[in-house]
């Protein structure tokens, strides 16, 4: 999850509107709007994403199974509820991405590209889409499946096709992602003003959380 996020936070970053080209203010404060909600979905996938893997590791399976039970039911319990709203973050920022004219119609290419990279055409189950979509269908029609199970979906969200995580790789991909954010956080700070980047910033932070966050 983690590099497929990158290759997508540097291509938005490289194609992002100079948003005083838009002709009225409304659109031009609906655009900031967009590429900052996309901002606060990428950068709480990878906060929650890096928590979990780093509670999990290096066996997200194997960890569960050696707890005592209540410490294992506890345990899965926040896990499960960290997945099911990762699934719903990759579901919104792919629908953000494929779907808000403001990021992707620049370069039509570049709409190509992010869609590529999401790999909604893709049947390969190591992209946004499959990942997403794995994450998405968990947290709406969930099943009781075992404990074991469950924490296999961390597997699932960094990408992995066996249940153990690559610690080595996984904190190089989300040190990467944090640096490519750190920079797409840069390019809108100097196309608006700082008092609209902090409405707009408050804005699209309250609209990005979950209920129980606010």
């Amino acid at each position: 999850m983690f590099a497929q996020l990158k290759l997508v936070v540097d291509l938005i970053r490289s194609g992002v509107f100079d948003f005083r080209n838009f002709q009225t203010a409304k659109a031009r404060e609906e655009a900031v709007l967009d590429v900052l909600r996309v901002y606060f979905l990428l950068k709480d996938c990878v906060d929650d994403g890096e928590k979990l893997i780093n509670e999990a590791q290096p066996n997200p399976v194997e960890k569960v199974s050696q707890m005592d039970p209540e410490l294992a039911l506890a345990t899965i319990e926040r896990w499960d509820a960290t997945i099911r709203k990762q699934g719903i973050r990759l579901y919104r920022l792919q629908g953000a991405l494929l779907g808000q004219d403001h990021i992707t119609v620049i370069d039509p290419a570049l709409g190509a590209r992010i869609s590529e990279i999401i790999g909604d055409k893709m049947d390969r189950a190591v992209t946004l889409h499959g990942i997403g979509a794995a994450l998405y269908f968990k947290s709406m029609f969930p099943v009781e499946n075992t404990a074991e199970e469950k924490a296999s979906y961390i597997s699932v969200m960094a990408g992995e096709e066996e249940d153990s995580l690559n610690m080595p790789r996984i904190h190089a991909e989300i040190e990467s992602l944090r640096e490519s954010l750190d920079q797409y956080r840069c390019v809108v700070e100097r196309m608006v003003t700082n008092p609209e980047l902090l409405q707009l910033s408050q804005r699209a932070r309250q609209e990005t959380r979950f209920p129980d966050e606010a």
